[in-house]
């Protein structure tokens, strides 16, 4: 059997994980022995911060990354100019605003900012711009130049300072010299994106069609409000946890964090070749067979991988970490296994739920779910202790995925029996970090038997395969 058109397009779009998983395994053993967990703790919260741009941005690039899939060739270069013109106004309006309330803050509250304003804020503008840039180019299918932009600005960015260090160490042995190469790779990724709309001439003089700004005004304040959802789920823990517990306990909860948070690379992949195949089918059947297709093979894929990895885990961190290495690391990767394979599988529904214009139905059962996390995160601040976030966020993923699974239940090939599943794969998983593996096998051996009954294997090669 050989793979289709569509599945070498995933392939494109997960290589950069892949290329960051392997990256950070070298990586992070360089900080931690050059760095020690305090400072890398530092650095990483930086990027952390970072992250703010998910809803800066606005999600103006995946509004219009969808747009482009309904409208003909000839209307597309006005997309494109309108939104990317856009996206640059907004961006240097928030970037200023925010810029101008630090300021305020630090100049007020010294201690509470520690980091270089002038240089993060910089970050911010560009990653803004970039974050846009990317979504476009998957809206118009261009797999390979988004791939290697998305390795070069996140992976690179994160990963490839600790080169530096291991080259001068002298010279980059502080956080702002190394956040400093991160922006350099950041700002590159972007010139990338840029030049090659500019020379494949995807601008016109159209800076302002109402064919998408309509599309801003209706959709951007859902889904940048499920974007807010979105960075309180993954960031708020890290936060708290640096103010709370301090940079050394933020490193060593980040560590598995950082590395199973990874496999989010390989659905964002997976989504990037998905929303322009499913935003531009029109009859309900067909959508559901995408949908089925692409979330069961996932779930299997990844699911099966997970299951096979788990008994030898401890083994494999032990190996990489080396002296760096303790039990809390070990115990926290486990949990996060388990929160990011469903907060992966859930972003897939929650895509598919952007791609038929009901982001404002994420945002409601997203509203719904925060309640309960903050209420688990007061409790870990209360308890002082990072297991308690950890199982905050795994609680958070399972009951995210279950509500909007549920939601969706019309959609879903075999819904009962993949509740079951869950069920049991979450078991099994759990028993693993209790460290009963005697259940863990019983629960996997049941898992499978359910599974070879459920493998939707008609949909997936139709999906997948040539």
């Amino acid at each position: 059997m050989i793979i289709n058109k569509y599945s070498g397009n995933i392939i494109v779009s997960i290589l950069p994980g892949i290329i960051s998983i392997l990256l950070s395994f070298f990586s992070i053993p360089i900080y931690l022995n050059y760095l020690g967990f305090q400072e890398y703790g530092d650095f990483l919260i930086l990027h952390i911060f970072l992250s703010i741009v998910m809803v800066t941005n606005f999600n103006l690039g995946k509004i219009a990354s969808i747009k482009i899939q309904k409208v003909s060739n000839s209307f597309k270069k006005s997309i494109i100019t309108t939104t990317l013109f856009v996206s640059f106004v907004s961006s240097l309006l928030i970037t200023l605003i925010l810029y101008l309330i630090f300021n305020y803050i630090k100049f007020n509250y010294e201690n509470l900012i520690s980091f270089n304003l002038n240089l993060f804020f910089f970050a911010l503008f560009v990653s803004n711009i970039y974050v846009t840039s990317e979504n476009i180019f998957k809206g118009i299918k261009k797999y390979y130049i988004s791939s290697i932009s998305n390795l070069i600005f996140y992976s690179f960015s994160i990963s490839l300072p600790a080169f530096f260090i291991l080259i001068d160490n002298k010279n980059y042995n502080d956080v702002e010299e190394l956040f400093k190469i991160s922006i350099y790779f950041k700002t590159l990724s972007l010139l990338i994106l840029l030049t090659i709309l500019i020379f494949k001439k995807f601008f016109n003089l159209n800076i302002l069609t109402n064919m998408i700004t309509k599309d801003f005004v209706k959709q951007a304040k859902w889904q940048t409000l499920s974007s807010i959802y979105l960075q309180l789920f993954d960031f708020l823990d890290k936060y708290l946890i640096k103010i709370f517990l301090g940079s050394s306990n933020l490193a060593i909860y980040s560590i598995p964090q950082q590395i199973s948070g990874k496999l989010s690379v390989l659905s964002d992949g997976l989504i990037s070749v998905f929303i322009p195949r499913i935003s531009s089918s029109k009859k309900f059947l067909d959508k559901k067979k995408i949908f089925n297709s692409n979330f069961y093979g996932f779930f299997y894929f990844i699911g099966f991988s997970l299951i096979l990895v788990n008994p030898v885990l401890d083994d494999i961190i032990t190996l990489w970490l080396d002296e760096n290495n303790n039990l809390k690391i070990i115990f926290l990767f486990k949990i996060f296994l388990i929160v990011s394979f469903y907060i992966c599988i859930t972003h897939i529904i929650s895509t598919f739920l952007d791609t038929e214009f009901k982001s404002k139905i994420n945002s409601k059962l997203e509203t719904f779910i925060l309640i309960i996390f903050i209420f688990g995160l007061l409790f870990s601040i209360y308890k002082s202790s990072i297991d308690y976030f950890a199982f905050t966020i795994l609680l958070r993923s399972i009951f995210s995925f279950f509500i909007k699974l549920n939601f969706i239940k019309k959609f879903i090939i075999n819904f009962k029996t993949l509740i079951l599943q869950n069920i049991i794969f979450i078991c099994a998983f759990l028993s693993s970090v209790l460290d009963n593996y005697y259940l863990f096998y019983s629960f996997v051996v049941i898992f499978l038997l359910i599974s070879l009954k459920n493998f939707p294997s008609k949909i997936l090669k139709k999906e997948f395969l040539k």
